[in-house]
C-alpha cells in the first residue's frame, strides 16, 4: 500500500513538473503555454522585417507585450462590443465552411482534376436513356454490352448508318474534352478507358452508356477568340459572311463589323469577343478546331461552317495549363460545382457518423410512417396533436433530439411532389435530418474537435480585439494629442527636415513612443509572472 502511494506521489509530482515546464508566463490569472509561443513564432518569424526582432529574446518581448495588450482589451470589455461580435461572427461562419469537408478526399479530387487538365480525350458514345428510379436495367445493360464490338470496329458514321432504325440509341461523337466538361462518372470512365477500346456499360443520371476513346493528347490550353456570325436559317447567310470578310480585307475593324453585322447578340456588343474556352467547352467541334488552329494574335479565319451558321473567327490569345498552385482555387470552385463533390460531401458525413457513433436506422421510424398521409405530397400535412413531443428519438453528444424535432423537420420539408412510398420518404428524410444535426453538433464543437481551427479562430478573435484597442489607443491621432505631437517633434527635431515635410514619419515615431509608454503602464497595471526556468530552456533551444 505504501509503495502505491509513493508511486502515485511520484506520478503526480512528475505531471505537475511537466505542466509547469510547459508554462511560459502568466498575465494576471491567464496562463500562456510554450506550445502557443512556438506556433506563433514559427508562423510569423518570416514576416518580421527587423532582424533584431527575430532572435528569441526580442520576439519573446513582442509576445509578452501582445498578451499584455490583450489583457487590457478584455479588462476594458472590448469583447462585448456589438460591432466586434458581429464582425467576429461573420468571420467564424466563413472560416467554419473551410473545415466542414473531408480535406484528404477533397485534395485527392483536386490533384486528379489537375492531372486530367493536362490531357484531352476524344470520345464517342452510345446512350440509352432510362429513368433514374428505374431498376429494371438488365436488358439495357445486355443490349449495350452486345454493341461494344460493333462499335469498336466501326467508324461513328458507319455505326450510325447501320442503326438508323433503332430510335432507342443516342450515338454521338463528343470530340475532345478534359476535366469538369462532363459529369464525373462519364469523365472518369473516359480517362480510365485505354485509347482504342470501348468501356463496359455504365450508368449515369441520364441512363446507360458505353464510350469509345478515339484519342488522347496533351491539352491545348485555353484560347480567347472573337467571332462574327451569320445564322444558317437566315437568307443569304454565306453571301453575307463573305461580304463581311471583304470588308475586313479592306481594313475595316473586326470589332466594328461584329457590333454591326453579327447575328450572335450575346457577343456582338463586345465586338464579337467570347469568354476564354478549352477543348470540349463549346458545343461545336469545327468552331473549336478552327479557333485553336489560328494560333497567332490577330489572325482571322476564312468563313467556318458549323451547325449554327457561318463564322469568321479572330484570335486574341492562348494560355497553356498553369501550375497546380496557380489554379488550385479555380479548381476548388469547379470541384464544388461539379457532380464529384457529392463524393467529398458523403465522405465527410461518413466521418461525422463514425465520430458520433450514428447510423441511418432507427426503430422509431415506423411511428412516423404511420402518421403520414397523402396530404404530405400536396404540401398540406400537419403534425398530429397526439405526438409525444418529449420522447427522445436520438442523442448526438449532448444534443437530445426528440420526436417533435423530426416531425417539425418533416413538416418544414414537405412540398408538392409525386407520391412515393412512405417508408422510402421517411428513410430519406431521416438521413437528411441526421446529417443536418450531426453537422450542427460538429460546428458547435469545432474548437474542441479541430486544433488547427481552434488556433486560427483564437488568433483572429484576439487580433480583432487588439486592432480595435490599438486603433483607439495609438493609431488615431486626436486633436487632444496635437500638443504632445508638437512637443515630441521639438524634442526630436534634429531627426527631421521639418514638421510639414516629415509629418508622416513624425506621427509614426510619435505613435511608437506613445506605445512604449503605454506598454510600460500595462506592465504596472497587469501582474506578469515569467517562468524563468522555461525561458532559459527555450533560449537554449532557439539559439
Amino acid at each position: 500500500m505504501n509503495r502505491f502511494f509513493i508511486v502515485l506521489s511520484l506520478f503526480i509530482n512528475f505531471s505537475f513538473a511537466q505542466l509547469e515546464n510547459n508554462i511560459l508566463f502568466k498575465v494576471n490569472d491567464s496562463l500562456v503555454y510554450v506550445d502557443e509561443f512556438n506556433r506563433v513564432y514559427n508562423k510569423n518569424i518570416d514576416l518580421i522585417d527587423e532582424n533584431n526582432q527575430k532572435d528569441f529574446e526580442s520576439y519573446l518581448e513582442l509576445f509578452i507585450n501582445y498578451k499584455l495588450k490583450l489583457a487590457e482589451a478584455y479588462d476594458l470589455g472590448l469583447q462585448n462590443d456589438p460591432k466586434y461580435k458581429s464582425e467576429l461572427n461573420k468571420y467564424v461562419k466563413q472560416l467554419q465552411n473551410t473545415y466542414l469537408t473531408d480535406r484528404e478526399t477533397e485534395n485527392k479530387f483536386l490533384r486528379e482534376a489537375y492531372e486530367r487538365t493536362k490531357y484531352e480525350v476524344n470520345v464517342s458514345h452510345i446512350l440509352i436513356r432510362i429513368d433514374e428510379n428505374d431498376n429494371d436495367t438488365i436488358d439495357v445493360y445486355n443490349k449495350l454490352n452486345n454493341l461494344r464490338d460493333p462499335f469498336l470496329n466501326s467508324s461513328i458514321n458507319d455505326f450510325k448508318n447501320s442503326h438508323l432504325e433503332d430510335e432507342e440509341l443516342i450515338i454521338e461523337n463528343l470530340g475532345y474534352f478534359s476535366a469538369f466538361k462532363m459529369i464525373y462518372k462519364f469523365e472518369n470512365m473516359a480517362y480510365k478507358t485505354p485509347v482504342g477500346e470501348v468501356s463496359l456499360p455504365f450508368r449515369s443520371r441520364f441512363g446507360f452508356h458505353i464510350l469509345k476513346v478515339n484519342d488522347k493528347r496533351s491539352s491545348l490550353g485555353e484560347v480567347t477568340v472573337g467571332h462574327i456570325m451569320t445564322y444558317k436559317n437566315k437568307p443569304n447567310a454565306y453571301e453575307r459572311i463573305t461580304n463581311i470578310l471583304d470588308s475586313l480585307n479592306n481594313g475595316i475593324s473586326f470589332e466594328y463589323l461584329a457590333k454591326k453585322y453579327s447575328d450572335d447578340k450575346n457577343s456582338s456588343f463586345k465586338g464579337g469577343r467570347l469568354n476564354p474556352f478549352s477543348s470540349g467547352q463549346i458545343n461545336s467541334i469545327p468552331f473549336e478546331n478552327a479557333a485553336f488552329e489560328l494560333g497567332k494574335k490577330n489572325n482571322i479565319s476564312k468563313p467556318i461552317e458549323t451547325k449554327y451558321g457561318w463564322h469568321i473567327i479572330k484570335f486574341y490569345s492562348k494560355k497553356n495549363v498553369q501550375k497546380f498552385d496557380e489554379i488550385k482555387y479555380e479548381l476548388l470552385n469547379k470541384l464544388k460545382k461539379s457532380s464529384r463533390f457529392s463524393i467529398v460531401s458523403d465522405s465527410f458525413y461518413d466521418f461525422l457518423m463514425n465520430r458520433y457513433g450514428l447510423n441511418y436506422q432507427n426503430n422509431n421510424l415506423d411511428y412516423f410512417i404511420s402518421i403520414l398521409d397523402p396530404s404530405y405530397f400536396k404540401g398540406e400535412w400537419s403534425i398530429p396533436e397526439s405526438i409525444d413531443e418529449e420522447k427522445t428519438l436520438i442523442k448526438i453528444l449532448d444534443k437530445n433530439l426528440k420526436f417533435i424535432d423530426f416531425a417539425t423537420f418533416l413538416e418544414d420539408n414537405q412540398r408538392k411532389t409525386s407520391i412515393t412510398p412512405y417508408q422510402k420518404l421517411i428513410s430519406d428524410r431521416y438521413k437528411s435530418f441526421i446529417k443536418y444535426n450531426a453537422l450542427e453538433v460538429y460546428k458547435n464543437n469545432l474548437e474542441s474537435e479541430n486544433s488547427d481551427y481552434k488556433f486560427v479562430i483564437k488568433e483572429y478573435r484576439e487580433g480583432l480585439l487588439l486592432f480595435n484597442l490599438m486603433q483607439d489607443k495609438i493609431w488615431t491621432v486626436r486633436d487632444s494629442d496635437s500638443t504632445k505631437l508638437k512637443m515630441f517633434f521639438s524634442e526630436n527635431k534634429n531627426k527631421y527636415t521639418s514638421f510639414e515635410e516629415d509629418r508622416g514619419k513624425v506621427i509614426g515615431d510619435f505613435q511608437q513612443y506613445q506605445e512604449e509608454l503605454w506598454i510600460n503602464s500595462l506592465k504596472s497595471k497587469h501582474k506578469l509572472t515569467i517562468n524563468k526556468r522555461t525561458v532559459k530552456r527555450l533560449k537554449k533551444e532557439y539559439n
